[in-house]
């Protein structure tokens, strides 16, 4: 029975890396999209992973909720915070940081 429920935490544990790679890789479409409809610059190009949380999503099922966070800026210069919010592997929202 041991090598069965080993076999089966290491199936778990590709899928969860494999779904993870597949959500940093639609946060990050999601963000450049979003610079570029704002006519900002992605900076670094990429997102980093936030928060992860279990959720329910609108069927009621439970997914996994993941808050990435990207920099990005107007001139090139000053930088600033925006997010993107994914249940499961679908956009739930994204946003930039509040003007000051």
């Amino acid at each position: 029975m041991t090598p069965l429920l080993l076999l089966i935490g290491v199936g778990l544990a590709l899928w969860f890396w494999q779904q993870s790679l597949r959500a940093r890789e639609l946060a990050i479409h999601s963000a450049d999209e979003l610079c570029r409809r704002q006519n900002l610059q992605l900076l670094d190009g990429t997102v980093v992973l936030n928060a992860l949380r279990l959720r329910r999503n609108a069927r009621g099922h439970i997914a996994l909720q993941r808050t990435y966070l990207f920099d990005y800026s107007r001139d090139g210069a000053i930088r600033q915070q925006g997010f993107v919010l994914l249940l499961g592997l679908h956009l739930e929202s994204a946003g930039l940081a509040a003007e000051s």
